[in-house]
C-alpha cells in the first residue's frame, strides 16, 4: 500500500507541528518537501490555500490544515487512545480556544515583529509588545503545571511551540532581551531537546516530479 503524502516546508510552525504529531503518532509518510517561492504545479494543483503542509491520503482525500491533520493522525494511529490522551474531554474546549488564539492574534503580530519590512515596519514595537503578552498570559499558565493543562502535553503544547520557537528566533535576531521567564524557556526548551527534534527538523531535498521519493521520519 502506497503512504499518504504530507507537502511540507521544513521551517514553517505549522508544518512543524503537523510533523511532530505524526512522530507521536509513529506514522510514517511521503514527504515532499517544497520551496514556497517556486511552488511546484502538481502542489498548486492539490493545494486550494496553496500552502502547506497539507497532506494527500493514499484514497486521494485531501487533508489542508494542520489541526485537521493532527486529529486525523490521532484518529488512525495504531498507538491506543491518543484521542482521549492529547484532547482529554474535559480540558477540549480550552485547548482548542488557545490554538484559536496563536493562530490568530499571537500569529497576527509574530508575522508584523518577525517579517516587519513586509508590513509597516514603524510598527514593529507595538507588535512586539502586543505578542508579548500572550507570551506572559502563557507563562502564567506554565506557573501551575510543566505543560499547558497539566503534567502531559495536549495537541495545544504541540500547536503552540513552534510559534514561540519562532518569536524566540526574531527576538534573538532583533537583540531583544529577557524576552521569556525561566518557566517558558524551560517549557520550550523540552521540544527543542526531545530525542524527536533530529528528526523533526530533518533537512529534506527539495522535492520534484521526478525525485526518488523520500519518507518522514527519514531512515
Amino acid at each position: 500500500m502506497k503512504n499518504d503524502i504530507l507537502y511540507s516546508f521544513r521551517r514553517c510552525p505549522y508544518a512543524i507541528r503537523v510533523r511532530w504529531a505524526l512522530l507521536i503518532c509513529e506514522i510514517k509518510v511521503e514527504l515532499r518537501e517544497i520551496d514556497l517561492k517556486n511552488k511546484p504545479l502538481e502542489f498548486l494543483n492539490k493545494s486550494r490555500n496553496k500552502t502547506v503542509p497539507i497532506l494527500i491520503r493514499n484514497n486521494n482525500e485531501i487533508i489542508e490544515e494542520s489541526l485537521d491533520i493532527i486529529l486525523w493522525a490521532l484518529s488512525v494511529s495504531k498507538k491506543e487512545n491518543l484521542l482521549n490522551k492529547y484532547i482529554p474531554e474535559n480540558k477540549k474546549e480550552s485547548i482548542i480556544g488557545i490554538i484559536n488564539e496563536n493562530d490568530n492574534q499571537f500569529k497576527y503580530h509574530l508575522d508584523r515583529f518577525k517579517y516587519s519590512t513586509r508590513f509597516n515596519s514603524i510598527d514593529k514595537e507595538h507588535h512586539f509588545l502586543e505578542a508579548s503578552e500572550f507570551i506572559k498570559r502563557w507563562n502564567e499558565l506554565l506557573t501551575k503545571n510543566r505543560f499547558f493543562f497539566g503534567d502531559n502535553h495536549t495537541i495545544a503544547d504541540w500547536c503552540i511551540w513552534p510559534f514561540v520557537r519562532q518569536f524566540k528566533i526574531a527576538c534573538e535576531s532583533q537583540k531583544k532581551i529577557n524576552f521569556f521567564q525561566p518557566t517558558m524557556q524551560k517549557w520550550l526548551e523540552y521540544f527543542e531537546n526531545h530525542r524527536n527534534f533530529k528528526d523533526l527538523m530533518y533537512k529534506y531535498t527539495l522535492w520534484e516530479p521526478s525525485s526518488k521519493k523520500n519518507y518522514f521520519p527519514f531512515n
